[in-house]
């Protein structure tokens, strides 16, 4: 069956001239002439048999037409881009794009991935930063890491837990110099840190810890837009904060933060996320058995370069 379809090389020509209202602009862009572009759209509006510009003054305007006809088009090379990329990326077989919650990529994932690429230097990571579902086949994401209780995931997904979320109160030891943490109760005396995108945080932690009676709702105290934000927050000695071990593991070592009450289980687990026929993939069967094998570890650290002698450094 024949496909009834304009001339399919002034389609990009008319969405950058529509774009400018100008087929000069449009020229420019496209390292074409001026006259070039005025033929392709006469061809176009010729096939078509409608107008799609209208001269107004010493510009364009587009007619309704035209403007229907840009919104099909720019979706039409919307898809013709990323699907040409998902091809383009299939010959990439060293690079592997991570989709990862933005704090736990900051405070766990890149801490740590230079022991992956000490370990397999033939493999490209590249991160992405985001809390949102994840389409892989449009986003062009090889593996996410998502925090869930466990599914049900979309059909065609894969999930592998690798680290078990526990959570707690943490601050600055200066602050906790000052006023004493021993008890659920002590924490009355101290200003507590909310988050945006886990409001119920503490209320969460009082139930799995059996806590009644303890001003714990978002109202009573500071809130921060980012989790980030909230947890140098309370490494400036602000406040308290709910916080999962995984994201303040470094902090509690380093002597950044304490923990006076410990961790309870969350009920939640970090995943790894990967679309099922994708699971035989080389480079994501490393990635996930690699971040399997440092989540039971704490944070490797670089050798020291050792220096040549006679001096000198690389």
């Amino acid at each position: 069956m024949l496909r009834r379809l304009p001339p399919l090389k002034t389609l990009p020509s008319f969405e950058v001239a529509a774009r400018h209202l100008s087929f000069s602009a449009a020229a420019a862009e496209l390292h074409l002439t001026h006259g070039a572009i005025s033929r392709q759209m006469k061809s176009l509006e010729d096939h078509l048999g409608v107008r799609l510009f209208r001269r107004l003054g010493r510009g364009l305007e587009l007619t309704a037409a035209g403007a229907a006809l840009l919104q099909a088009v720019r979706t039409a090379l919307d898809v013709v881009e990323a699907g040409a990329s998902q091809v383009a990326g299939t010959g990439r077989s060293g690079a592997l794009v991570v989709s990862c919650l933005p704090t736990f990529l900051m405070r766990w994932l890149i801490p740590r991935l230079y022991d992956f690429k000490a370990r397999h230097p033939g493999i490209d990571v590249r991160l992405s930063a985001s809390s949102a579902p994840v389409a892989f086949a449009r986003d062009g994401v090889d593996v996410a890491i998502r925090l869930g209780a466990g599914g049900p995931w979309p059909q065609g997904i894969e999930a592998l837990p690798f680290l078990e979320e526990e959570i707690g109160p943490v601050c600055s030891p200066d602050l906790l110099a000052r006023r004493k943490v021993k008890t659920p109760a002590d924490l009355r005396q101290h200003a507590l840190l909310h988050t945006d995108t886990r409001p119920e945080a503490w209320a969460d932690w009082a139930a799995r810890r059996g806590v009644d009676g303890l001003a714990l709702e978002p109202s009573a105290g500071t809130r921060f837009e980012h989790f980030y934000f909230m947890l140098e927050a309370a490494v400036s000695g602000l406040g308290v904060a709910m916080a999962p071990r995984p994201l303040v593991a470094e902090d509690l070592k380093l002597g950044r933060l304490v923990a006076p009450l410990g961790f309870v289980p969350g009920g939640r687990r970090y995943h790894l996320v990967y679309p099922a026929d994708s699971a035989d993939a080389a480079k994501v069967r490393t990635f996930c058995a690699w971040m399997a094998r440092v989540a039971t570890l704490p944070v490797p650290r670089p050798r020291p370069a050792h220096k040549r002698r006679g001096g000198g450094s690389e």
